[in-house]
């Protein structure tokens, strides 16, 4: 608002309440005539004497000077956008520091006045241009101080001013200035902010000069006085800290280390302010130490003492950050895996700002002291926060918000082991498949198997032995780190691939818990003697997962064997030895001596083992025949009577007599043991005149 300047002694009072112009509209300038003032009337007298004789007094005529006497003054506000208006606005202060309001007040007129002058804490409602907080509060015990200079700013001397007036001094409010005309009184007051008040906080006041000389009222009934409007608002810097660090670290590598990196803001709203002087610091996790030099450009490192608790400090001094810009702090930490054993195990790194509302924070004790050490405290930890700016601002989704850093550590370690060796016989049906078991070891502290750190497996054929191959079901068992199993789970692979979540498992498998994988492998045809692999592959997912070395299974096609020997009876006697049989042909055997034959049936399958886990799988062969045609030797032989027998090892293992019909000599064994072995021996004779 620009002045709106008028004298009473042109405008008569009644044009000027005609107008509808009042004396507190904040106009700088005001001014009247007097009402009445005496003219100067001089009469010039004169006595002379004749002679000796006295005269009459002799008066001339009168001279007369009408005097015109104009009060006229100008109050104006110096601080504000403009020096020339009536307000003083926008002036900065902090919380439990002043603000000082300049004004001059200048004698316009050509007559000496007196002018009582006096400040309000709140505004006067007619001229209000902001809407205040609190009230801007009085000059108080501190006054108004006052310097009386010339028109031309040179400085007064006590005989330029009438007498009692000082040049300069002190006014409390409703104290009185007398200006010659032409001077002016340079007025200055302080008003404290209190301490309790937060960043864009307005007070808004006013100061007031009333003119003695100018008695005349306006319609309106206000006296002449100018009123200049004075508003404080609070600027403070307003920080938002953004800390990121490392997400996860694997705490299985040889030194885990985190990266850290601090960025502190001045924001730019409506009440910002330079930030000087101030103190990032960033108390590290307990298990964590400086890995070399911090970084930090415009700013530099104070202090890397330790707390009470030994935790490392880490203090950055920054002279000043302008609003809008930015200051990043950037270093290494290595992590002490015994800090973080447990599963689950996270680290929050906070970081806070400590900052006074004016000077240098300096060097700040492990432990600072609010309103000693700093006035602001703007924290990642919200309850510790002591921002001044408003509580929206701070808060999660306001333009001051606060991020730490937080990394999860994981240790994991995962065994595939107890790799198994199966037996299978040629043909298998859903009964005769075999069942490989392989385990999966949670050795690490971290639970496996979880949506966070879910695992997926695959089973291979080794590609050895088309007719022996893996098959469905497969189920997993989990046994607790208790040793409580639970229930089989059925999995159903996608393409080929089996996962364990928290779908499948919702808690995961625990440190220390085991999961069984069970699958089965079946045969067709096989050849006994053969076999073939299959491999297990495990592979971790999520943060840190390890690599599982796989496991092999073997599967081997067991069954029967059988083998015929032969041995030279040359006198047809029935005795030979054991020694004398063999699968070689025999030479030089003569007509009338006898052949020997045996033949070995035997179950090739290894014993079935009684440990756990079993090595092997075994089984039994049943209705097992066990024949030789005649017709492979009667054209060259007969086949002695009586001489057809049967035997059989192994426990568990029977057999019956050998028979003769007349096409074969055979024996029946109903069970046979794994390794065990079941005989047919019978002689011929060889023929005469064949």
């Amino acid at each position: 608002m620009k002045p709106n300047s008028f004298k009473y002694s042109v405008l008569a009072v009644g044009v000027v309440a005609a107008m509808g112009i009042t004396t507190a509209n904040a106009a700088t300038t005001s001014g009247a005539t007097s009402s009445g003032a005496a003219p100067i009337n001089n009469v010039a007298t004169a006595s002379y004497s004749v002679g000796t004789v006295a005269q009459p007094t002799v008066t001339s005529n009168t001279v007369t000077v009408n005097v015109s006497e104009t009060a006229n003054f100008s109050l104006v506000a110096i601080n504000g956008a403009s020096a020339t208006d009536d307000k003083n606005e926008d002036i900065t202060t902090t919380p439990g520091n002043g603000a000082t309001f300049n004004h001059t007040l200048t004698n316009e007129g050509n007559v000496s006045d007196t002018y009582t002058i006096n400040t309000t804490g709140n505004n006067d409602t007619t001229i209000t241009t902001a809407t205040p907080n609190y009230a801007l509060g009085t000059a108080g015990t501190n006054g108004i101080t006052y310097t009386i200079v010339k028109a031309d700013g040179t400085a007064a001397v006590a005989s330029d001013l009438s007498s009692g007036q000082a040049v300069s001094g002190t006014l409390s409010n409703g104290g009185t200035i007398k200006l010659p005309p032409g001077f002016k009184a340079n007025l200055s007051y302080t008003v404290t902010t209190p301490n309790t008040h937060l960043g864009g906080d307005i007070s808004v006041g006013t100061l007031t000069a009333t003119s003695t000389f100018i008695t005349a009222a306006t319609a309106s009934g206000k006296v002449p006085t100018l009123v200049n409007e004075n508003q404080n608002i609070v600027r403070l810097p307003t920080f938002k800290i953004a800390k990121t660090a490392t997400s996860n670290v694997d705490l299985s590598v040889t030194n885990p280390q985190i990266d850290y990196i601090i960025t502190v803001t001045n924001l730019n709203t409506a009440y910002s302010a330079i930030a000087d002087n101030f103190v990032i610091r960033d108390v590290l996790p307990l298990g964590m130490t400086l890995s070399g030099n911090v970084t930090a450009s415009s700013a530099t490192v104070t202090s890397t003492n330790k707390d009470a608790e030994g935790r490392q400090i880490i203090d950055i001094a920054v002279p000043s950050l302008a609003v809008g810009a930015n200051q990043v702090v950037t270093f290494k930490v290595n992590v002490a895996k015994a800090s973080y054993t447990a599963a689950g195990s996270t680290a929050t790194n906070n970081v806070a700002v400590y900052d006074k509302f004016v000077g240098n924070v300096g060097a700040l004790p492990v432990t600072p002291v609010a309103d000693t050490n700093y006035d602001i405290l703007d924290s990642t930890v919200t309850t510790n926060d002591r921002t001044r700016v408003p509580t929206s601002a701070d808060v999660a989704g306001g333009v001051g918000e606060d991020t730490p850093g937080v990394t999860s550590f994981s240790n994991r370690a995962i065994v595939l082991n107890n790799p198994t060796t199966r037996e299978i016989a040629p043909t298998s049906d859903t009964a005769g498949q075999v069942t490989h078991t392989t385990n999966i070891i949670n050795n690490g502290q971290d639970a496996e198997g979880t949506n966070t750190n879910p695992l997926t497996f695959t089973i291979a054929d080794g590609g050895l032995n088309t007719a022996v191959a893996p098959t469905t079901p497969v189920t997993i068992t989990y046994t607790a780190p208790g040793g409580v199993s639970g229930t089989p789970i059925t999995l159903t692979p996608v393409s080929g691939v089996y996962t364990i979540n928290s779908t499948t498992l919702p808690s995961g498998i625990a440190p220390g818990g085991t999961v069984a994988i069970n699958y089965k492998v079946t045969s067709t045809a096989a050849a006994v003697g053969s076999n073939e692999t299959t491999i297990v592959t495990l592979t971790p997912g999520g943060n840190g997962a390890p690599t599982v070395a796989p496991v092999t299974d073997t599967t081997n096609v067991k069954g029967l064997n059988l083998e015929k020997f032969q041995a030279l009876d040359a006198t047809c006697t029935g005795t030979v030895a054991a020694a004398s049989f063999s699968k070689d042909a025999i030479s030089g055997a003569a007509p009338d001596q006898c052949i020997i034959y045996r033949i070995n049936a035997t179950n090739t399958s290894s014993a079935i083992q009684t440990t756990t886990p079993a090595a092997a799988s075994g089984f039994n062969i049943t209705s097992l025949t066990v024949s030789d045609l005649l017709s492979n030797f009667s054209a060259g032989a007969d086949l002695v009577t009586g001489s057809p027998a049967s035997s059989v090892t192994g426990t568990g293992s029977s057999i019956t007599a050998a028979s003769t019909s007349t096409t074969a000599v055979s024996t029946t064994a109903s069970t046979l043991v794994p390794q065990g072995v079941a005989t047919l021996t019978f002689k011929v004779k060889i023929k005469n005149a064949r």
